[in-house]
């Protein structure tokens, strides 16, 4: 067993069992009975928007369509610039990922686009005409093995505070620069003023509202057969609708430049819920 510190060490009965104690990660080295023998491959759309961007409406709404088209395979989040729904950690993510030419635009796993329709091939954040396609391709390129890493989630909430136990299964090795990143998103946000908007109120859906790892995620070790649990506890979410929250969590590589980075797999669940590996 490794253990890393800054983390909750349990394994719950949703799983396992095992003693609660505060500030630790457990990794386990060994299969478990929990962790299937490989996992379903879904793709996170990062959307860029604005209330400024006369644009944005139409980019929800194709971003809405395109998440519906594929269910259960695209996982869907907002981040707001220029408004009062912009994020402390925009910044840090922009650079990340090289910067944002227009808005909106999307990450697609945070890879480069390709056959793109508007001479956009190599961006990490593209415009919409390519949002469709370059999930397509993402989903229909993990088809040709199943996935090797996978997620599972739990959610709880008491007197305003948000617990999540995230529990990653590996079936496979990778030495990179490894991170888990957890999401808080909000949905049906009533906007302020949404230039552009098609209704009047206009609300926004999947709404990145605070980064609960750090910026670029949490260091996570991946070792064929492993299994990791982080415990993120005292998270306050007073500020916001409970029953319109969820919890995106997924696993993403630290490249050497944008271009190298990449989500290896996402999961989503709403607050109040819990969702298994699968």
């Amino acid at each position: 067993m490794k253990k890393i510190s800054l983390y909750v060490l349990c394994i719950s009965s949703f799983f396992l069992a095992c003693k609660k104690e505060t500030s630790k990660t457990v990794i386990v080295e060994n299969n478990t009975p929990s962790i299937p023998e490989g996992f379903t491959q879904k793709v996170l759309l990062e959307e860029f928007t604005g209330e400024w961007c006369v644009n944005c409406p139409d980019g929800a709404k194709m971003m809405h369509e395109t998440i519906s088209k594929y269910p259960n395979k695209i996982v869907a989040a907002a981040v707001h610039q220029g408004d009062w729904l912009e994020i402390d950690q925009l910044n840090q993510l922009k650079a990340h990922l090289g910067g944002i030419a227009g808005y909106p635009r999307a990450a697609i796993n945070r890879v480069p686009a390709l056959a793109t329709n508007n001479g956009q091939d190599g961006m990490v954040v593209y415009s919409r005409a390519n949002w469709e396609t370059n999930a397509v391709r993402l989903m229909d390129a993990s088809q040709l093995q199943t996935a090797k890493i996978g997620l599972a989630i739990e959610t709880s909430v008491a007197d305003n505070q948000l617990t999540l136990k995230i529990h990653t299964g590996f079936k496979t090795t990778d030495s990179r620069d490894t991170r888990l990143t957890v999401y808080l998103l909000e949905d049906s946000v009533q906007a302020q003023n949404q230039i552009g908007a098609p209704s009047n109120p206009y609300f926004h859906q999947h709404v990145l509202r605070k980064v609960i790892s750090r910026p670029l995620g949490d260091s996570i070790q991946l070792n064929s057969g492993s299994y990791a649990l982080k415990i993120y506890d005292k998270i306050d979410i007073g500020a916001y609708k409970t029953s319109h929250l969820k919890v995106v969590a997924f696993i993403n590589v630290i490249g050497n430049s944008s271009t190298t980075h990449q989500i290896l797999n996402v999961q989503g669940v709403e607050v109040g819920k819990s969702q298994l590996f699968d």
